[in-house]
């Protein structure tokens, strides 16, 4: 039984690592086209723990800019810290990635990821 899944799972996980990397141009124009309209977008923004809150549109019209909060990497990720670079890189949602965690492997732009250590210091800040 075992051995007829073996296929199959590497099949799903070749294929689910194929489709993760930059969004699809197709998403671009829809994204652009609804201007504003949409208040929710920062309303109960947060995560604690890995777990991500908020919005789970992915074309809101808000992109996720991590290229300023760089000089932020080595201090200790906290909600407060995490909740302030959420707001300082325009994104929509953000969440914290620890060493071991499972994490989905979709590409999200208005997602910022807060990649820590074990001590929870942030080693990179990305966006997807």
């Amino acid at each position: 039984m075992i051995r007829k899944l073996i296929p199959f799972l590497l099949v799903a996980s070749l294929t689910a690592c194929a489709n993760t990397g930059a969004p699809r141009s197709s998403s671009t124009p829809a994204a652009s086209s609804s201007s504003g309209t949409s208040s929710s977008a920062d309303a109960g923004t947060s995560s604690y723990g890995g777990s991500s809150y908020g919005s789970s549109s992915m074309g809101g019209g808000k992109t996720c800019d991590a290229s300023s909060l760089q000089s932020q990497i080595g201090q200790k990720a906290t909600a407060s810290v995490m909740e302030d670079l959420r707001t300082r890189s325009g994104s929509e949602t953000a969440r914290m990635l620890r060493p071991g965690q499972l994490v989905t492997m979709e590409y999200n732009a208005t997602r910022l990821n807060l990649i820590l250590d074990d001590k929870d210091v942030m080693t990179a800040i990305r966006c997807g």
